[in-house]
């Protein structure tokens, strides 16, 4: 049996995102993309609810039987009470929503890491950093609470690095913090596979520093809410780690996501939007982000069209970072 879903979706973040109108006079080209992202009506989700159980999830997910509130004070707890974990960020995707007056499924997100850990990553892979600070959402799906979050074992095939021993103790931490009040949880496949074709990479001529303040400045005139700037390589110098250059902006605007959300929870953990900005191994600065293809067939969402339009958003950002 299949169902089916309809639904307006764009790619954004933080309960939310994507197209915000600029503080003055917008370009013919801001104005086109934006508009044609907002005129798209619907797209199909297809689940074949007999052959779910068989499917490969690209991340983890844990069912509970407590409410969506309950799970997530549970969560958050066992982060602050490990010494190693520091919560970085906390996205209440529903009642952001709310604020642009949209109702969605109750959905929260925590964002936090381990320093230590990340820049082990990171010296291996700097694109890992687009998933680092660790994330989990706590979600409600049609009555029952639900978890998913990267693991180890997902980061490791995503980003191509071979570090077997801390894989398995991203695992075990993630696992614990992460302990679902159903005695016997079954976990679903876990679908291990890389993703760096997927990730959209972009030279500029700026320093690190000088492209950081640039986005920065564009997103406020844009009108995006930034909600974290993780600078993972003062964090490594924190921890007298060695790591080049490397700041992640976490952005987003609810308007649109919320949409998104709607017709799929898990887009959540995606969301907010992210773009890495960082120096490679030859003192060059990189832009790099994920395409919107790449989200939307993780979230089994079908709309080439939408996709394209929110790549050119995606574009416009990173462009104007280049230089």
């Amino acid at each position: 049996m299949k169902t089916l879903f309809n639904y307006f979706i764009p790619f954004c973040a933080f309960s939310v995102l994507l197209l915000s109108s600029c503080q003055g006079k917008k370009t013919n080209t801001e104005t086109s993309v934006t508009d044609s992202i907002q005129s798209i009506d619907t797209t199909t989700i297809i689940i074949d609810e007999d052959n779910t159980s068989s499917v490969e999830l690209p991340f983890v997910q844990k069912d509970f039987s407590s409410s969506v509130d309950e799970a997530y004070s549970s969560i958050k707890s066992a982060i602050e009470k490990n010494g190693n974990l520091k919560i970085i960020a906390e996205v209440n995707h529903s009642e952001a929503a709310k604020g642009v007056e949209m109702e969605i499924p109750q959905s929260r997100l925590i964002i936090f890491g381990n320093p230590n850990v990340g820049t082990l990553l990171m010296q291996k892979n700097q694109a890992v950093a687009l998933d680092l600070p660790m994330k989990m959402l706590v979600y409600d799906d049609n009555g029952a609470t639900n978890v998913i979050y990267n693991n180890g074992s997902v980061l490791m095939n995503r980003y191509e690095i071979n570090l077997p021993n801390i894989e398995e103790k991203i695992n075990a931490a993630l696992d614990k913090v992460s302990a679902s009040d159903i005695e016997e949880t079954k976990l679903r496949d876990l679908k291990l596979e890389s993703i760096l074709a997927d990730i959209q990479t972009k030279e500029s001529t700026l320093s690190v520093d000088e492209a950081s303040k640039k986005l920065e400045k564009l997103l406020k005139e844009k009108e995006f809410k930034l909600i974290a700037k993780v600078e993972h390589d003062k964090a490594a110098k924190d921890a007298s780690l060695e790591l080049r250059p490397t700041r992640l902006f976490i952005f987003g605007k609810p308007e649109v996501g919320s949409q998104l959300m709607k017709a799929n929870s898990t887009i959540g953990l995606d969301l907010p939007m992210k773009m890495l900005i960082w120096e490679d191994e030859n003192g060059k600065t990189q832009v790099s982000y994920f395409k919107g293809s790449f989200l939307a067939s993780r979230h089994a969402i079908e709309n080439v069209e939408l996709t394209d339009k929110i790549d050119g958003v995606l574009n416009m950002l990173s462009d104007t970072v280049l230089k």
